[in-house]
């Protein structure tokens, strides 16, 4: 946990930013609202940090959670 740690408020690029919503969309997570959906995202699989910006960790974690939706 503690690498993932590190990565948190490092920012992600369009790129990522973009497959992190296709992995929110494969999760489960709709709405039309952004910061809702990452807020919820955070809310529910990382607690200690719920601000609604879009960082590496919040990243990986959604790729873990996907690949295990597929």
């Amino acid at each position: 946990e503690s690498t993932l740690e590190k990565l948190r408020n490092i920012k992600c690029s369009k790129k990522e930013e973009a497959q992190f919503y296709n992995n929110l969309k494969r999760i489960g997570y709709n709405s039309k609202f952004k910061i809702n959906i990452i807020k919820a995202f955070q809310r529910r699989f990382r607690q200690e940090l719920v601000n609604g910006k879009i960082d590496k960790e919040c990243l990986i974690i959604s790729n873990n959670l996907a690949k295990k939706f597929v």
